[in-house]
């Protein structure tokens, strides 16, 4: 892990079983051929635009973004960002992997749109959220979740969220919490956990730094802590709060409901354009520490770093598909909470139960 003082952003990208050359096509991640030295463009990746216009029409990616490492898994064809170096301290930079012949390494990188897709395409009609909300059970099929997850990225886009800038959130456990973080990767930006307990001042300093374009909170206790330090948050656009009635208007407050329709307008194909403009071995999560020991340092996580640790350790819990059952009850702004929970969950098909906010409270009998 490594942090840089003028921009805490560490780039860790966990998959170090993995190397891909400009030049191998590899079936599955797999390649019968002697491994070769691996040759490289000289001209840096491309930066994709800072924001993509919604004016009905998708944007084509330009010829630079598309240069990338063709791969293919199944009838599923991945690719690559150019890139040099195997570490990063820039949020738009992306990674160079590496790739062993055979064995866990060996895995192809795909995004988590692509590890969500074959979840998608197995398991569609099966439990993946419950919840209770007024009393009553509520369950998403995995179906249900991935259209929620692309309506959720069609209203960050519709409120104008950039490449790799962040979606901050700040709330307890819930289906908002995952819809809110998988909507944000759609749509290009990095989603970003930040802990309920952090005072107005820490999660000020958590949102500048990862350049929050919205931040999603649960309740007014939360959203208290952000209208303390909205002004001092010039990339923030909008605050959605996914639990209770809005105590106060505002240009930038956004109920769940009103969040969730904002986006209805955005043509498929302009959000396909983006969510097609992901690559592997680029950025799209941001883990912070809790800053005990001074201000929180920001981890970069990879969609490969994320798919090939969640799939890896899957194969270790259970082998099988839709056979899982796990409650969700941990901090997911930490990360072996939203490893176990999202990501896990999705590579095994399994159903999570989200847990009562006041699951962790005891009462003690003196």
């Amino acid at each position: 892990m490594m942090s840089v003082e003028e921009n805490p952003i560490a780039a860790v990208n966990g998959n170090t079983d993995s190397l891909k050359t400009k030049s191998t096509v590899m079936p599955n991640g797999k390649t019968e051929d002697p491994p070769t030295a691996p040759t490289w463009s000289p001209e840096p990746p491309a930066k994709p635009p800072r924001c993509y216009k919604l004016d009905g029409a998708a944007k084509e990616p330009s010829a630079e973004e598309t240069k990338a490492v063709p791969l293919m898994m199944a009838d599923l064809a991945t690719t690559l960002a150019p890139a040099e170096h195997l570490w990063s301290s820039s949020r738009d930079q992306a990674v160079r992997l590496r790739m062993e012949g055979s064995g866990p390494g060996s895995e192809t990188p795909v995004t988590i749109h692509q590890m969500f897709l074959e979840t998608l395409e197995r398991c569609g009609d099966q439990p993946a959220l419950v919840s209770k909300k007024d009393g009553q059970t509520v369950t998403l099929t995995w179906r249900q979740y991935y259209e929620e997850c692309r309506a959720a990225a069609k209203s960050f886009l519709k409120l104008g969220l950039e490449r790799f800038h962040g979606v901050g959130i700040l709330g307890f456990n819930s289906p908002e919490w995952f819809i809110s973080d998988i909507g944000c990767i759609f749509a290009g930006g990095l989603a970003t956990g930040i802990y309920t307990t952090n005072s107005p001042e820490a999660c000020h300093y958590v949102a500048a730094n990862c350049e929050a374009n919205v931040l999603v909170v649960e309740n007014q206790k939360q959203l208290e802590k952000i209208l303390k330090v909205k002004d001092q948050l010039p990339h923030l656009k909008a605050i959605v709060q996914y639990k209770g009635e809005l105590q106060q208007k505002s240009p930038l407050l956004y109920t769940w409901d009103e969040f969730m329709k904002l986006g209805k307008d955005v043509p498929n194909e302009a959000l396909q354009a983006v969510i097609d403009s992901l690559r592997a071995n680029e950025c799209c999560t941001l883990i912070y520490t809790s800053g005990t020991t001074g201000n929180p340092k920001g981890v970069m996580l990879s969609h490969d770093n994320i798919t090939w640790t969640s799939r890896t350790v899957s194969k270790m819990i259970n082998p099988n598909y839709s056979e899982e059952v796990l409650v969700s009850y941990l901090p997911l702004s930490h990360v072996a909470a939203q490893m176990i929970d999202i990501w896990c969950s999705m590579s095994l098909a399994g159903t999570t139960h989200f847990a009562e906010p006041d699951a962790l409270k005891v009462t003690i009998a003196v």
